[in-house]
């Protein structure tokens, strides 16, 4: 199996304010601090994959501005190949305002900038990269065109494809066949499927929701669920695994590093079952620290985590 992971991804500066409480509509509440920290999905995940020590590229665009070089900088620490990292001269860094409460719960507002500008050509320039990597993991943060010809090109590379389809925006049907594993959140599957929880046990709507998206060609679905684990089916297996108890202070790169932890497991060939709880743990611990990139943690740290609650690889 090939050890290289290239993500296609969003670049973003994310200002986290925490307060008592979230904002309803219309509402002002007082702050208690406001901090500005490295993030975006695809920078996220990318750091988790480095921490994890798997070779990674990212491909992406940011600013010519401040908050560019502030976030190029950050990955370039964290040991991240960013030659396939574009600066753009006409659309400003993407940046998330996020909205903190004292259980980790956020709100957040998301300005694409130059991540909605990803080219073909972008793509194409990172086309050996490509083809090296065992992993190829896009989200919906980005321009749709580009994410359907990322995953069209590692498709035919015969990289394994994942796609975080977060935010949820409408996909086109010829997108499923080209990925591996889907891996929505519950709110995400529900908007894709139309499948509503509340209509069903929770066991009848996990099963019809893999349905779904293996009628559509996707081979492998894992929905994540935050505390309450995280489900995986490819129609014939379905596999559930707990959230590890911890106490969240901030829940905003959690899904992200499961992501890594996923991409992880898969490029070691263990099996599902294992590679969900490693992702797992990857997300606990991102959530058990403030802030997007800084809270996530190397191997060490991961594999420490697992053996402390009965899991050894």
């Amino acid at each position: 199996m090939k050890k290289n992971v290239v993500i296609l991804g969003s670049i973003n500066c994310d200002i986290v304010a925490s307060a008592a409480k979230l904002p309803a509509k219309g509402e002002t509440v007082s702050g208690s601090s406001v901090d500005m920290f490295n993030g975006g999905k695809g920078a996220n995940q990318s750091v988790q994959c480095s921490l994890l020590g798997m070779p990674t590229s990212l491909i992406g665009q940011i600013g010519n501005d401040m908050q560019g070089k502030t976030v190029f900088q950050g990955l370039l620490d964290k040991g991240i190949n960013c030659r396939y990292i574009h600066h753009s001269d006409h659309h400003r860094t993407g940046c998330a305002s996020i909205y903190l409460d004292p259980a980790g719960d956020n709100m957040l507002v998301y300005a694409p900038g130059a991540n909605h500008h990803i080219t073909q050509k972008m793509i194409d320039d990172a086309s050996e990269a490509i083809g090296s990597a065992g992993v190829f993991l896009t989200q919906t943060e980005l321009n749709l065109d580009a994410v359907q010809y990322g995953l069209k090109t590692a498709h035919e590379s015969g990289a394994i494809t994942i796609l975080n389809p977060a935010p949820a925006i409408p996909l086109p049907d010829d997108i499923y066949p080209l990925i591996d594993y889907i891996t929505p959140n519950e709110t995400e599957s529900e908007v894709y499927t139309g499948i509503l929880r509340k209509d069903m046990p929770i066991e009848d709507w996990k099963e019809q929701t893999a349905r779904w998206f293996i009628d559509r060609g996707v081979r492998n679905l894992c929905i994540t669920m935050g505390e309450k684990g995280a489900f995986y089916s490819n129609g014939t297996v379905s596999v559930s695994v707990d959230a590890f108890p911890i106490k969240a202070v901030d829940t905003t790169a959690a899904g992200d590093s499961f992501h890594g932890g996923l991409a992880y497991g898969l490029i070691n060939n263990y099996p599902i079952e294992t590679c969900l709880k490693i992702g797992s743990a990857c997300g606990a611990l991102a959530a058990m620290g403030l802030g997007a990139q800084n809270s996530i943690q190397p191997l060490e740290r991961v594999l420490s985590f697992l053996s402390e609650h009965g899991v050894r690889l």
